[in-house]
């Protein structure tokens, strides 16, 4: 997830761009049962071990290694007590470690899968030099962040992150019926979401069914799905 910078956030950002303030339309009411259980269709994250993603970024090249941990964090949501699953994506840019996330998810009954939050070292010349855009629901935010609906539709908007202070990700399905290739194959049906920071360029992401991420698409740059395990 993508740090938020500037002077603007929220409805303030739209105001100072002159841009239609954003309004979610997809808004369920979560409630956890199995929440570990991520078996989201575009998703599965039940079923991963470990995804790497290659490419460029900012004329540098780029990978992200996506890897599931064993082990859950617990948060307390309603009242409840909600186990997550815990994903570190290592990211690098020009071979150099600069960013290690863990982040925690969660998947309600019908399908949909929420994040909780993210532990966000960021690496300068091997040393961790900040945390900046680290945030864990119940601490930062009263707010779940919807990642990823169980049906995705065109026009559905939600927010992955909304944190006071620290980052908002303002988020759009644009398409259900993409075909990518990307080095570890094609895939049809993809899920095409258009990510949105407020006074940051739009980034888009796209997930296979069965598979998961396959491909991120910043403004400067792209990653693609190399391996899936």
């Amino acid at each position: 997830m993508r740090i938020l910078r500037g002077l603007c956030s929220g409805l303030l950002a739209a105001a100072c761009s002159g841009e239609t303030p954003f309004t979610p339309n997809y808004t369920p009411s979560p409630v956890f049962s199995n929440p570990t259980a991520i078996t989201n269709a575009h998703l599965p994250l039940s079923g991963l071990t470990q995804d790497i993603l290659v490419g460029t970024e900012g004329g540098d090249s780029a990978k992200v290694v996506r890897t599931r941990m064993p082990g859950t964090l617990v948060f307390t949501f309603g009242g409840q007590q909600v186990q997550t699953v815990m994903v570190v994506d290592s990211a690098f840019s020009a071979g150099q470690l600069v960013e290690v996330a863990t982040d925690y998810f969660a998947q309600s009954d019908n399908g949909d899968v929420y994040y909780f939050g993210e532990d966000v070292d960021l690496y300068t010349n091997g040393q961790v030099t900040s945390h900046e855009g680290a945030w864990r629901f119940g601490v930062n935010t009263t707010t779940l962040g919807i990642l990823l609906p169980a049906s995705p539709k065109v026009g559905d908007k939600f927010r992955s992150e909304d944190v006071p202070g620290v980052t908002q990700e303002n988020d759009e399905v644009v398409s259900v019926s993409e075909t990518v290739t990307v080095p570890a194959g094609t895939y049809q049906n993809c899920v095409k979401i258009r990510e949105m920071i407020p006074g940051e360029a739009d980034e888009f992401k796209l997930y296979a069914p069965g598979t998961g991420v396959i491909q991120e698409i910043p403004a400067d740059g792209q990653v693609a799905l190399k391996s899936h395990t």
